[in-house]
């Protein structure tokens, strides 16, 4: 075993000691499969919890010297990311912000052609509509827990059929399932109005 395999062998017994949230196996692997089946290039991450979903998608891209971008609002999830990508080796791979994503998104320069949602539910359709004009045409969005989580997600799914938006809902584990889109229309028609407060738990 690889001193890479055993750190994240024991931040995953801390993980599950302390009911930290984290995507599973079963999502790592396929959203892993996913990066590179589309050899993503530039991946950005909504919510980083403390290091699980970010390292798995930094393992994907250093294969190709490719980057992420992770945001996350809590001081002290994002000082445990910073410090486990450093011992994973990670730190040319992944850059880690801590923000609230409301208002650092609009300030991201980039274009991205992976994007993945998993952070606050009743504020996914603002972090969806802050995305979308940073994603490539034919690009991937993919949220998280969209069933376990279906009431607090609110008019997210009202938002999306307005905008005539095409998805799937995958059952990719047995803890919930995921929502997986490709960008195919330019424009949205209908957005959300820009009058969220800096409370993140508004």
């Amino acid at each position: 075993m690889t001193n890479r395999q055993e750190y994240i062998k024991k931040l995953r017994e801390f993980w599950i000691q302390n009911e930290v949230p984290n995507i599973t196996d079963e999502n790592a692997k396929f959203l892993r499969n996913i990066i590179e089946l589309q050899k993503t290039k530039n991946m950005l991450e909504i919510g980083s919890a403390n290091w699980f979903s970010a390292i798995q998608f930094g393992f994907e891209l250093e294969k190709t010297w490719w980057k992420l971008t992770t945001i996350e609002f809590s001081e002290p999830s994002q000082e445990q990311v910073l410090e486990n990508i450093k011992s994973v080796w990670l730190e040319n791979i992944i850059t880690s912000i801590r923000a609230n994503a409301l208002f650092e998104i609009p300030k991201l320069k980039d274009i991205y052609d992976f994007v993945f949602i998993d952070w606050m539910k009743r504020r996914t359709k603002n972090f969806f509509d802050l995305v979308y004009d940073k994603v490539e045409m034919w690009w991937i969005i993919v949220v998280d827990d969209v069933i376990k989580f279906r009431e607090k997600m609110g008019d997210f799914w009202d938002y999306l059929e307005k905008n005539n938006l095409q998805y799937n809902i995958l059952p990719i584990d047995e803890d919930d399932w995921i929502l997986f889109m490709i960008k195919k229309i330019e424009k949205l028609e209908f957005r959300v109005e820009k009058d969220y407060s800096e409370n993140i738990n508004k």
